[in-house]
């Protein structure tokens, strides 16, 4: 079984090399002929509060002939926990917004003998009657799974790279981890799939494979340190994941994408106005 992982798109509807860059690589997801596709948030460019973005960020993703599933990130619905970006908190508007264009924002897909699964990373220690729904569903993980191999997705990092930078900016914060992991520990979890790092990196833990998904849409090459994110690649890409008897993923990218830096993007510079952010 084939899957791709594809993230942190941050696709606007004003056009330029995210949404350009976007849609030439659903041509190339098309080409390299996966049984599923999983896009793993940051959908949208920076604002979640900007609908037109959601469309064409829809329209573009509507390419991808394979069965697609899309979780959000902090870009989609807003961050939990304190300080978050943009002064965006995740509500249950923004998530319900997420939903209207793109369905429910988790899953369990049964393929080929595997379990795909997927949650919303911005859900955890939010407080919103949505994380409860969402553990109560997590908590019926083990029965939908059973034996099967799995493998799971998320925005942002189950585990940040060192102990210290556990936090909900960067991964699943410290106070849900225990409890998430308690519940994965009873599936056969063979890899670990999520983007919000804007790089490419394959590690292990547990005999899993744990993988950082590079953005289609632009690097931030030196913007944020290897010490709190971890080393990586730091190009354009997506991952592809061959599923058999173990979990085999690999960089892939065609040879003709764009890659700006982030603030080389005229889009990116108009949201982050529009935020009120200064970088």
């Amino acid at each position: 079984m084939k899957l791709v992982q594809i993230t942190d798109t941050h696709i606007s509807h004003l056009g330029g090399s995210p949404s350009s860059n976007a849609a030439r690589f659903v041509a190339f997801i098309n080409e390299l002929e996966p049984d599923v596709v999983v896009h793993t948030g940051d959908v949208t460019i920076l604002d979640p509060d900007e609908d037109r973005d959601r469309v064409t960020a829809k329209e573009i993703l509507a390419g991808i002939d394979a069965s697609l599933h899309v979780l959000p990130g902090n870009h989609d619905v807003g961050e939990p926990g304190d300080d978050p970006f943009g002064d965006r908190p995740v509500t249950s508007a923004r998530v319900a917004a997420f939903r209207d264009h793109f369905g429910i924002d988790r899953f369990v897909d049964i393929v080929d003998g595997w379990a795909v699964v997927g949650f919303n990373s911005e859900l955890f220690e939010s407080g919103l009657p949505e994380e409860a729904e969402q553990w109560a569903w997590i908590e019926t993980l083990p029965e939908q799974v059973g034996p099967r191999p799995a493998v799971v997705f998320t925005h942002k990092p189950v585990r940040a790279h060192a102990p210290e930078h556990q936090n909900t900016h960067l991964s699943i914060g410290p106070g849900a981890l225990p409890r998430l992991e308690a519940v994965l520990a009873r599936l056969d979890v063979r890899a670990y799939g999520s983007g919000h790092l804007h790089h490419y990196a394959l590690t292990e833990r547990d005999g899993a494979a744990v993988v950082s998904a590079p953005s289609t849409a632009f690097v931030h090459r030196g913007a944020v340190s290897a010490d709190v994110v971890g080393p990586g690649l730091a190009q354009l890409g997506v991952v592809e994941y061959a599923l058999g008897d173990r979990v085999l993923p690999s960089f892939r990218a065609p040879l003709d994408i764009v890659e700006p830096e982030f603030l080389e993007v005229e889009q990116a510079r108009i949201a982050l106005d529009a935020l009120g952010v200064t970088l």
